[in-house]
């Protein structure tokens, strides 16, 4: 039964009061299914009747609660090593890819010495010989001209460190032979290459230097311009790449594949290793920023009855401020004050493991065997088979050199200075061959006690002797044959300081040669004596007197009568 049923009666309520009452009650039901969003879809009329009863529900946005659950499934991460995060971060071009190496090998001391070593180890000394000794001197003296070896060093360091080099040699046609070898830089050369033949179309694009000298109106840049070939300055002016003749021009290169245009370096195979590497010593460095001083904890208030105020907070931070540099500072106060140094004791993060396993990528990648760079942790002999494959690396990287100097460097002059020969009545050129020293990448004193016991034997020449010891045999003899001519000089200079007087001998100066002897006082054996006294080598010498007489008497000789012979006194 509803509320309104058991409601006591209301004689003394007129109608006008209760129509007012129920005009409020009606106002008051209203705001509250307004304010709760109730939606009534039975009751479509109020009425006051002692039969009325009221009915009402309930929408929720979210629905009826139910006790099933949804799954939405995923697809699987597909991999692919073109998509990795690290990867995306990878230079794609040409010129970002050259300036990565550029500073990976001025910043990393492990990259830096492995280029070096790779550059510098298997060129240290360059032989030129030639059966003509007239066309091996003019080389031997254009070398020194162009400063071969130097050259040679620069073409190895630009091919290890940007995988290729691109080296330039300019003609003097007044001495038919190369000015100078200049190294192209590879961030402003471009490549063509046929998918048929062997053939590339090197060009040079003209950088902002070069474009702002050839637009100057300068009186300097004008002096400059004018050694500036014509063709090239056309070239410059409309804006279109430079040709470079392949007659002056080579390109050596670090090939991936044997059908890319242009050369890789070793370094891009640790780009994500040094990448990762740069990363840990970023946090390194967050974590000594941090740890320069341990933090200070100031702790005022306690388990006693002081609670300290703002007011009573900021006047000890005054404090702690003022204190900082005062060297006798005394803090005299309550137990409520705690002052504490925090410090980083354990909260560092180990990355040693880390850095083990990515230095052992980058001495991979590099090809440089640990014992060559870090002798303590790696044996020199354990390591044998390491360098044997360093060796034979390096004997391919010694062909590509040898091919270069001598048929762009060397055979290109041979032509123009005519120098040929004929062999089996053809005429060929008179090339000059290169030769390096030899390699040893192991003990020196073994190696070199083997050759010199093969000599001994007559198994190996001297000259190989003198290679496995970094000599050049014609440079030695002709040393030996030059201090032989000097032991003899100085033999002859004391036989001539014997025969000269001593008035002689104390005008001679130390810095001049000493002057030959007479023919009469050099023919003459040995020193010459005193006047008057004979020489206890040679016959008496005659006083003057008469002659001695002549012995006169005394039986004469027998005669020979024939017969034997007498026999002798026993």
């Amino acid at each position: 039964m509803s509320r309104r049923l058991n409601r006591p009666p209301t004689n003394n309520i007129t109608k006008g009061a209760a129509s007012t009452l129920s005009n409020v009650r009606r106002a008051q039901i209203n705001q509250a299914v307004s304010d709760s969003q109730v939606v009534s879809d039975s009751l479509t009329a109020i009425a006051h009747s002692p039969s009325f009863q009221k009915n009402a529900s309930i929408s929720s946005p979210m629905g009826p609660l139910s006790t099933s659950i949804g799954v939405d499934r995923l697809m699987p991460d597909v991999y692919s090593p073109l998509f990795q995060l690290s990867n995306l971060n990878l230079p794609r071009d040409r010129v970002t890819m050259n300036a990565w190496n550029r500073i990976f090998y001025d910043t990393h001391p492990i990259v830096r010495n492995a280029i070096n070593l790779h550059a510098s180890f298997p060129i240290s000394k360059i032989n030129i010989t030639c059966k003509s000794k007239k066309v091996q001197q003019f080389f031997l003296e254009m070398a020194d001209k162009i400063d071969l070896y130097n050259v040679v060093y620069g073409v190895a360091l630009e091919f290890w460190k940007m995988g290729e080099a691109f080296p330039y040699a300019e003609l003097d046609h007044s001495t038919g032979s190369w000015r100078r070898v200049t190294i192209l830089n590879p961030d402003y050369v471009h490549v063509k290459k046929s998918i048929i033949g062997d053939q590339s179309i090197i060009s040079l694009r003209p950088d902002a230097s070069l474009q702002r000298l050839v637009g100057s109106t300068s009186p300097s840049d004008i002096l400059l311009k004018k050694k500036i070939p014509k063709h090239i300055i056309d070239y410059v002016k409309r804006g279109k790449n430079i040709p470079l003749d392949s007659f002056n021009t080579a390109h050596l290169k670090l090939l991936s594949s044997p059908y890319d245009v242009r050369g890789t370096s070793v370094i891009v195979s640790i780009y994500k290793d040094l990448m990762l590497y740069d990363k840990l010593r970023e946090s390194k460095f967050a974590q000594a920023d941090g740890m320069i001083n341990p933090m200070t904890l100031v702790k005022l208030g306690g388990e006693g009855e002081y609670r300290p105020t703002q007011e009573d907070i900021e006047a000890f931070k005054n404090i702690l401020e003022e204190a900082q540099y005062d060297k006798d500072f005394k803090l005299v106060t309550h137990a409520g004050v705690t002052v504490e140094r925090v410090g980083y004791n354990g909260g560092v993060m180990d990355i040693s493991s880390d850095i083990d396993l990515i230095m052992g990528n980058i001495y991979t990648g590099l090809m440089t065997p640990k014992a060559l760079m870090d002798q303590e942790s790696v044996t020199y002999a354990s390591s044998s088979v390491g360098l044997e494959v360093l060796r034979q690396r390096y004997d391919i990287f010694r062909n590509m050199m040898k091919k270069w100097l001598e048929q762009k460097i060397f055979a290109p002059i041979c032509e123009i200075q005519d120098f040929f020969e004929y062999s089996d009545g053809e005429k060929v050129l008179q090339i000059p061959n290169i030769d390096f020293n030899h390699m040893n990448l192991y003990d020196m004193g073994d190696y070199t006690s083997s050759i010199g016991q093969f000599v001994s034997n007559k198994q190996v020449s001297m000259q190989s002797l003198y290679r496995a010891l970094g000599l050049s045999y014609e440079e030695e003899i002709s040393r030996l044959r030059e201090e032989a001519v000097n032991e003899a000089i100085m033999q002859k200079e004391l036989a001539a300081l014997q025969t000269m007087r001593l008035a002689e001998l104390r005008s001679l100066e130390p810095g001049k040669e000493i002057p030959e002897p007479p023919p009469e006082i050099a023919s003459s054996s040995g020193p010459a004596g005193l006047p008057g006294v004979p020489s206890p080598d040679g016959p008496p010498m005659d006083m003057g007197g008469p002659p001695p007489p002549p012995v006169v008497g005394g039986p004469p000789p027998p005669m020979d009568m024939g017969g034997p012979p007498p026999m002798p006194d026993m």
